[in-house]
């Protein structure tokens, strides 16, 4: 079974190496944990390390905001990522879109984009941020079926993808997207004493893996994300 590296140093040695190719995994978590960080940061390690091509859709903040932020993390968007990185935010989105679908219909553009992508130059990986924005541009009243029919095009797709939702607090019942991902990593805030916070990561289901569910401190330092045992 060939794995993707998390690029979170630690952690894929607690989830039996790392993330079975070809996944669909959740990122959900509160607001603030690093959920768009994280995924950038598997994207762009993957790029360097491996010449792995990926896509990152922005259905939230711009591209340029994202890319000012990583660059302050130590994750400059050089050549090098440029060839084997592709970053996209709505007015992006909606633009090439239109190149690729004559219908008035969002979803259909964006697959059709991102199909284009996948095939002409060979993404491997696909981050979507995020999951709610994505519902809502859907305009689909039926959360069930447009969820089923997500899940159902981005197997499809045959690449290894990362959505990103948020989750105002852990106690929150799982829905369906829970169920229907390969995968599910847990981001938190977690109070530390009377005036601290501390970010947390763990890994709540991972479908073919022996993988450990506890919580991890989850930190970033000198460009590098790293786990350690939560205080």
């Amino acid at each position: 079974m060939e794995l993707i590296a998390t690029s979170i140093k630690g952690l894929d040695e607690e989830i039996g190496g790392g993330i079975p190719k070809g996944s669909i995994i959740l990122l959900s978590g509160t607001p603030g944990t690093y959920k768009s960080s994280v995924a950038y940061s598997m994207l762009y390690n993957a790029a360097i390390t491996k010449n792995t091509m990926g896509i990152f859709l922005l259905l939230e903040q711009s591209m340029k905001s994202l890319l000012s932020q990583q660059e302050r993390m130590e994750r400059p968007m050089d050549e090098r990522v440029q060839k084997n990185m592709i970053v996209s935010d709505v007015g992006r989105i909606r633009a090439a879109a239109e190149k690729f679908s004559t219908e008035n219909d969002w979803m259909h553009a964006l697959r059709s984009y991102v199909e284009y992508l996948v095939e002409k130059r060979k993404a491997e990986l696909l981050v979507i941020d995020s999951l709610p924005v994505l519902e809502i541009l859907s305009e689909e009243k039926n959360r069930r079926k447009f969820l089923f029919e997500l899940f159902e095009w981005l197997r499809g797709l045959g690449t290894t993808t990362i959505m990103i939702s948020e989750k105002k607090s852990l106690d929150m019942d799982y829905g369906e997207e829970e169920f229907l991902a390969d995968g599910v990593f847990q981001l938190t805030l977690s109070p530390v004493g009377e005036v601290d916070l501390q970010r947390r990561i763990r890994c709540i289901k991972l479908r073919g893996m022996d993988h450990n569910t506890s919580m991890f401190a989850l930190d970033h330092k000198n460009g590098s994300f790293r786990v350690g045992p939560a205080i």
